[in-house]
Protein backbone atom coordinates (compact mmCIF):
# COMPACT_ATOMS: atom_id res chain seq x y z
CA UNK A 1 0.00 0.00 0.00
CA UNK A 2 1.36 3.48 -0.77
CA UNK A 3 0.22 7.19 0.21
CA UNK A 4 0.46 9.82 -2.56
CA UNK A 5 1.99 13.18 -1.13
CA UNK A 6 2.98 15.37 -4.33
CA UNK A 7 0.32 17.61 -3.65
CA UNK A 8 1.82 20.25 -0.89
CA UNK A 9 3.42 17.88 1.80
CA UNK A 10 -0.23 17.86 3.18
CA UNK A 11 0.47 15.34 5.89
CA UNK A 12 3.21 17.73 7.34
CA UNK A 13 0.32 20.27 7.81
CA UNK A 14 -1.96 17.66 9.12
CA UNK A 15 0.71 16.77 12.15
CA UNK A 16 1.34 20.23 12.69
CA UNK A 17 -2.53 21.17 12.95
CA UNK A 18 -2.71 18.26 15.27
CA UNK A 19 0.34 17.98 17.08
CA UNK A 20 3.25 19.89 16.43
CA UNK A 21 5.17 17.25 14.19
CA UNK A 22 7.30 17.49 11.39
CA UNK A 23 8.14 14.90 9.01
CA UNK A 24 9.84 16.65 6.47
CA UNK A 25 12.90 14.44 6.98
CA UNK A 26 10.67 11.98 6.24
CA UNK A 27 9.20 12.61 2.99
CA UNK A 28 13.05 13.94 2.23
CA UNK A 29 13.78 10.59 1.73
CA UNK A 30 10.32 9.18 -0.19
CA UNK A 31 10.98 8.35 -3.21
CA UNK A 32 8.64 10.43 -6.04
CA UNK A 33 6.52 12.26 -3.30
CA UNK A 34 5.35 8.31 -2.13
CA UNK A 35 4.71 7.13 1.19
CA UNK A 36 5.05 3.66 1.77
CA UNK A 37 3.58 1.23 4.17
CA UNK A 38 5.86 1.21 6.52
CA UNK A 39 6.38 4.81 6.60
CA UNK A 40 3.05 5.30 7.78
CA UNK A 41 3.55 3.09 10.61
CA UNK A 42 6.60 5.33 11.48
CA UNK A 43 4.45 8.26 11.43
CA UNK A 44 1.81 6.24 13.09
CA UNK A 45 4.20 5.57 15.89
CA UNK A 46 5.39 8.95 16.23
CA UNK A 47 1.81 10.02 17.08
CA UNK A 48 1.19 7.20 19.25
CA UNK A 49 4.65 8.37 21.49
CA UNK A 50 3.58 12.19 21.34
CA UNK A 51 0.03 11.11 22.69
CA UNK A 52 1.48 9.62 25.25
CA UNK A 53 4.19 12.64 26.33
CA UNK A 54 1.81 15.41 25.80
CA UNK A 55 -1.51 13.69 27.18
CA UNK A 56 -0.22 11.07 29.58
CA UNK A 57 -3.48 10.99 32.07
CA UNK A 58 -5.84 12.91 29.63
CA UNK A 59 -8.67 11.67 28.67
CA UNK A 60 -9.44 12.06 24.28
CA UNK A 61 -12.15 14.95 23.69
CA UNK A 62 -13.53 12.65 21.43
CA UNK A 63 -13.97 8.58 21.30
CA UNK A 64 -13.16 6.75 17.87
CA UNK A 65 -16.39 3.93 19.21
CA UNK A 66 -15.01 1.94 15.64
CA UNK A 67 -11.79 1.13 17.66
CA UNK A 68 -13.38 -0.47 20.67
CA UNK A 69 -13.89 -3.87 20.77
CA UNK A 70 -17.19 -3.72 23.05
CA UNK A 71 -18.71 -0.19 22.82
CA UNK A 72 -21.52 -0.96 24.98
CA UNK A 73 -18.95 -1.12 28.25
CA UNK A 74 -18.11 2.49 27.08
CA UNK A 75 -21.68 3.88 27.26
CA UNK A 76 -22.54 1.63 30.62
CA UNK A 77 -19.19 3.32 32.14
CA UNK A 78 -20.47 6.56 31.17
CA UNK A 79 -23.51 6.29 32.76
CA UNK A 80 -21.63 4.70 36.01
CA UNK A 81 -19.51 7.78 36.74
CA UNK A 82 -22.45 10.18 36.09
CA UNK A 83 -24.33 7.75 38.27
CA UNK A 84 -22.01 7.65 41.18
CA UNK A 85 -21.04 11.48 40.90
CA UNK A 86 -24.30 12.50 41.10
CA UNK A 87 -26.42 9.72 43.50
CA UNK A 88 -28.40 8.96 41.23
CA UNK A 89 -29.60 5.15 40.30
CA UNK A 90 -28.37 3.88 36.84
CA UNK A 91 -31.29 2.53 35.56
CA UNK A 92 -33.04 5.73 35.99
CA UNK A 93 -30.54 7.08 33.57
CA UNK A 94 -30.80 7.48 29.88
CA UNK A 95 -28.59 8.67 26.91
CA UNK A 96 -29.72 12.63 25.86
CA UNK A 97 -27.63 12.64 22.07
CA UNK A 98 -27.06 15.86 20.18
CA UNK A 99 -25.30 15.68 16.60
CA UNK A 100 -22.37 18.52 16.15
CA UNK A 101 -22.60 20.92 13.61
CA UNK A 102 -21.11 19.89 10.32
CA UNK A 103 -17.35 20.25 9.42
CA UNK A 104 -16.47 23.20 7.22
CA UNK A 105 -15.01 22.83 3.78
CA UNK A 106 -11.84 23.35 5.02
CA UNK A 107 -11.84 20.44 7.63
CA UNK A 108 -13.07 18.45 5.20
CA UNK A 109 -10.51 18.97 2.98
CA UNK A 110 -7.92 18.55 6.05
CA UNK A 111 -9.32 15.33 6.94
CA UNK A 112 -9.69 13.95 3.27
CA UNK A 113 -5.72 14.96 3.36
CA UNK A 114 -4.98 13.22 6.13
CA UNK A 115 -6.86 9.79 5.41
CA UNK A 116 -4.71 10.16 2.26
CA UNK A 117 -1.60 11.17 4.12
CA UNK A 118 -2.64 7.20 6.13
CA UNK A 119 -3.56 8.73 9.22
CA UNK A 120 -6.90 6.93 11.15
CA UNK A 121 -10.02 8.82 12.47
CA UNK A 122 -8.05 7.91 15.90
CA UNK A 123 -5.99 10.39 15.53
CA UNK A 124 -9.02 13.13 15.84
CA UNK A 125 -9.15 12.03 19.47
CA UNK A 126 -6.99 14.76 21.47
CA UNK A 127 -7.37 18.15 19.29
CA UNK A 128 -9.36 20.46 19.41
CA UNK A 129 -11.53 22.15 22.75
CA UNK A 130 -11.58 20.66 26.46
CA UNK A 131 -13.64 16.79 26.96
CA UNK A 132 -17.13 17.62 27.83
CA UNK A 133 -17.96 18.22 31.55
CA UNK A 134 -20.61 15.60 31.62
CA UNK A 135 -21.11 12.88 29.09
CA UNK A 136 -18.80 12.10 26.12
CA UNK A 137 -17.99 13.02 22.32
CA UNK A 138 -18.12 10.08 19.57
CA UNK A 139 -17.05 10.36 16.35
CA UNK A 140 -16.47 8.00 13.20
CA UNK A 141 -20.30 6.94 12.68
CA UNK A 142 -22.15 6.86 9.32
CA UNK A 143 -25.86 7.15 8.51
CA UNK A 144 -26.99 4.36 6.16
CA UNK A 145 -29.94 5.24 4.43
CA UNK A 146 -30.48 8.90 4.66
CA UNK A 147 -27.60 12.23 5.10
CA UNK A 148 -27.63 14.82 7.72
CA UNK A 149 -28.12 18.20 6.66
CA UNK A 150 -26.96 19.93 9.74
CA UNK A 151 -30.39 19.81 11.62
CA UNK A 152 -32.27 16.92 10.42
CA UNK A 153 -32.25 13.97 8.64
CA UNK A 154 -33.27 14.29 4.99
CA UNK A 155 -32.87 11.74 1.90
CA UNK A 156 -29.62 10.40 0.87
CA UNK A 157 -28.51 11.73 -2.80
CA UNK A 158 -27.90 9.45 -5.73
CA UNK A 159 -25.58 7.34 -5.05
CA UNK A 160 -24.45 8.00 -1.88
CA UNK A 161 -26.16 5.40 0.69
CA UNK A 162 -23.58 5.97 3.38
CA UNK A 163 -22.73 9.41 4.34
CA UNK A 164 -20.68 10.60 7.41
CA UNK A 165 -22.27 11.99 11.15
CA UNK A 166 -20.95 14.78 12.75
CA UNK A 167 -19.39 14.48 16.51
CA UNK A 168 -22.67 13.50 18.66
CA UNK A 169 -22.68 14.03 22.45
CA UNK A 170 -23.96 11.42 24.26
CA UNK A 171 -24.87 12.95 27.70
CA UNK A 172 -26.34 11.18 30.76
CA UNK A 173 -29.62 12.39 32.15
CA UNK A 174 -32.35 11.77 34.14
CA UNK A 175 -35.42 13.43 31.79
CA UNK A 176 -34.77 12.99 28.16
CA UNK A 177 -36.44 15.23 26.26
CA UNK A 178 -39.07 13.41 24.05
CA UNK A 179 -40.05 14.60 20.60
CA UNK A 180 -42.69 12.72 18.28
CA UNK A 181 -40.78 13.56 15.33
CA UNK A 182 -37.47 12.13 16.62
CA UNK A 183 -36.35 8.87 14.83
CA UNK A 184 -34.75 6.57 17.07
CA UNK A 185 -31.96 4.91 14.81
CA UNK A 186 -30.18 1.80 15.68
CA UNK A 187 -26.57 1.65 15.78
CA UNK A 188 -24.68 -1.31 14.72
CA UNK A 189 -20.86 -2.01 13.96
CA UNK A 190 -21.12 -3.39 10.75
CA UNK A 191 -23.67 -2.69 7.89
CA UNK A 192 -24.44 -6.46 7.85
CA UNK A 193 -26.65 -5.40 10.64
CA UNK A 194 -26.63 -9.13 11.80
CA UNK A 195 -25.20 -11.39 14.64
CA UNK A 196 -25.24 -13.88 17.09
CA UNK A 197 -28.32 -13.09 19.91
CA UNK A 198 -27.02 -12.58 23.49
CA UNK A 199 -28.75 -13.86 26.62
CA UNK A 200 -31.31 -11.14 26.18
CA UNK A 201 -32.22 -11.52 22.78
CA UNK A 202 -30.31 -8.63 21.34
CA UNK A 203 -27.68 -9.13 18.53
CA UNK A 204 -24.37 -8.76 19.28
CA UNK A 205 -24.59 -6.18 16.21
CA UNK A 206 -26.48 -3.82 17.99
CA UNK A 207 -25.24 -1.30 19.83
CA UNK A 208 -27.54 1.30 21.52
CA UNK A 209 -30.16 3.54 19.89
CA UNK A 210 -29.64 7.37 18.76
CA UNK A 211 -32.72 9.86 18.67
CA UNK A 212 -32.09 11.84 15.57
CA UNK A 213 -34.03 14.74 14.53
CA UNK A 214 -36.29 14.49 11.26
CA UNK A 215 -39.52 16.50 9.52
CA UNK A 216 -40.41 13.57 8.30
CA UNK A 217 -42.51 11.30 10.45
CA UNK A 218 -39.96 8.39 12.16
CA UNK A 219 -42.19 5.62 9.89
CA UNK A 220 -40.90 6.95 7.20
CA UNK A 221 -37.05 6.14 8.04
CA UNK A 222 -38.31 2.62 9.57
CA UNK A 223 -39.54 1.73 5.81
CA UNK A 224 -36.29 3.12 4.60
CA UNK A 225 -34.40 0.64 6.88
CA UNK A 226 -32.21 4.06 7.99
CA UNK A 227 -28.74 2.64 10.69
CA UNK A 228 -26.28 4.44 11.85
CA UNK A 229 -22.90 2.13 11.26
CA UNK A 230 -19.62 2.16 12.77
CA UNK A 231 -17.88 0.08 10.21
CA UNK A 232 -18.57 0.41 6.29
CA UNK A 233 -18.22 -1.54 3.52
CA UNK A 234 -16.06 1.15 1.82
Amino acid sequence: AVVSTQSTGTEGTVANQLFGLEYHELLAESKEGVVNFEDVMKMSSAYQKTTQKVYPEKLPRSFWINAFFFPQGLLTAILQTHSRAHRIPINSLSFETTVHQLPTPAEDEARVAAEHAGLTPSNWSFPGPEVPVSGILVHGLSLDGARWDGSNLVEALPGKQVTPLPEIHFLPTEEAKVNPNDYECPVYRTQERCGELNESGISANFITAVKLCSEQNPNHWVTRGLAIVCQTED
